[in-house]
């Protein structure tokens, strides 16, 4: 099995409204709750086929002040949609918090492959629908996942903000992984020292020897080599722009860092915002400006 690549990507409609779509996720996850895929529409107020698609990280609070963003891109001539990310929001099994199912270390690689098969199924229909250019936009965790995404599907411009790549930086030096630590040393599976170890030159050295995103699962030495961002990142060719927090918690500055270095795009800007991750939504009118005028100049 190939990751993401060895599962269809077709999208099948459930039900259509105006502002909702709902989607068959392709995805044979284990909760049935995860095998719809909404995606929330808002039409542009210009008569375009610009589409941009947002993802949002994880959380339980933070898609209604998210919505933002798709809702300004659509007056600025995108047709925009959010999709939700497996077990979270409305995706969420009964007696689960939204994301907390993701957080479970021996099931990572396949909820990583369960949100990128999503958001390649989402961007077939956007395409299918508009037949013009695409954009693809991923908030924090949700950018972990546009940067994998945008390693098979071509779109025309890519936006990330707040995150990052490496799990040795993202799990062990992370406010917001706390969880997958505490797994990892009741298990015994792991420690930081052994995960520093595993990403150190080993690391940087399958990276430099992949050729393609298809990757064959258990082929890598570590198993969170086949679903970490930077595994990705030389295969994204679209002209990208990143947002990093000075003061981010979540996101370590060497995590965003190194994925900037890594992405193989030609046209690429990283700019740092003065703010920790969630206060970051305070420069909201900055990066929505500043993604609009890159993907403006690289649009061509």
């Amino acid at each position: 099995m190939k990751f993401v690549s060895s599962y269809s990507t077709n999208p099948i409609v459930v039900s259509e409204t105006k502002e909702k779509i709902i989607l068959k996720s392709n995805y044979p996850g284990e909760y049935s709750d995860s095998d719809i895929l909404p995606l929330y529409f808002y039409p542009s107020k210009i008569n375009t086929k610009n589409t941009l698609l947002f993802i949002h990280g994880l959380g339980t609070k933070n898609i209604e002040y998210l919505k933002w963003f798709p809702k300004q891109f659509s007056k600025l001539g995108y047709n925009a949609y959010l999709m939700i990310l497996p077990y979270h929001f409305e995706r969420t099994p009964k007696g689960f918090k939204s994301g907390e199912l993701f957080l479970k270390p021996d099931y990572l690689r396949e909820r990583f492959e369960h949100a990128v098969v999503d958001v390649l199924t989402s961007l077939n229909y956007i395409k299918n629908k508009f037949n013009d250019k695409n954009y693809l936009m991923g908030f924090s965790f949700g950018g972990m996942i546009a940067t994998i995404a945008a390693a098979y599907f071509k779109v025309n411009g890519l936006s990330l903000c707040v995150t990052g790549g490496n799990f040795y930086h993202i799990t062990w030096k992370s406010f917001a992984t706390k969880v997958l630590r505490v797994k990892y040393e009741e298990n015994k599976e792991c420690d930081i020292e052994k995960c520093k170890k595993f990403h150190g030159k080993d690391f940087y050295k399958y990276l430099e020897s992949i050729n393609s995103p298809d990757i064959s699962k258990d082929s890598a030495p570590m198993t969170c080599y086949e679903y970490d961002p930077l595994t990705f990142a030389k295969f994204v060719s679209a002209p990208t722009i990143m947002f990093r927090a000075i003061f981010d918690i979540f996101i370590p500055k060497r995590s965003s860092l190194e994925l900037y270095e890594k992405l193989g795009a030609r046209n690429k800007e990283i700019h740092s915002i003065f703010s920790g991750h969630l206060t970051s939504y305070a420069y909201r009118n900055y990066i929505l400006k500043k993604t609009v005028k890159f993907f403006q100049k690289y649009s061509a």
